[in-house]
């Protein structure tokens, strides 16, 4: 597969390059300006770190830089960046995915695991969950699977459990959300 040529520096090489002439941004002001998650930022500066460049303190960063310079949808810097910005969203995304849940393809294989022994228990005992039911708990093993993949100590992973337990709680009390 032929490798594609960009007319224009990626998200992360402006990123990169806006953090090195600024050390005193904030991660915010750096996620905000480009559009990334803020994982993705610390992630760069890390990079940048082992190549010897030093930050700001925390106590010396700005909170804010001058605002972030809006393109118009329709000039044509808009039209000629427009997918390389999408396909930059995108891998920054999915960079930041892996820092929090794993791999993709090894959270699949636990979360996949996980849940042909909850489907193998109930075909077991002949029994069939309400749709809600069986949502919820997909939901709640998908959850289970990012914990043990990725990082166990992000608290939406065990919130999001819990909500969708109460989901399926309060239908059983007659309460439909």
């Amino acid at each position: 597969m032929k490798a594609r040529k960009r007319k224009f520096p990626s998200k992360t090489q402006r990123a990169k390059s806006f953090l090195e002439s600024h050390p005193a941004a904030s991660v915010d002001e750096i996620a905000f300006r480009f559009g990334m998650v803020k994982q993705s930022v610390y992630a760069l500066r890390n990079q940048l770190r082992k190549k010897g460049w030093q930050p700001a303190a925390k106590a010396d960063q700005m909170p804010t830089l001058a605002p972030a310079v809006h393109i118009p949808e329709d000039s044509q810097e808009h039209k000629q960046t427009g997918i390389e910005m999408y396909e930059d969203e995108v891998d920054s995304t999915l960079d930041a995915r892996a820092v929090e849940y794993g791999k993709f393809i090894e959270g699949a294989e636990v979360i996949q695991m996980l849940k042909r022994v909850v489907q193998n228990a109930l075909n077991n005992r002949d029994k069939t969950l309400a749709h809600d039911q069986a949502e919820s708990l997909d939901m709640i093993l998908h959850k289970v699977g990012r914990i043990i993949n990725g990082n166990p100590d992000v608290i939406d992973h065990w919130l999001d459990i819990a909500g969708y337990a109460q989901l399926v709680a309060d239908r059983l009390n007659g309460r439909i959300r």
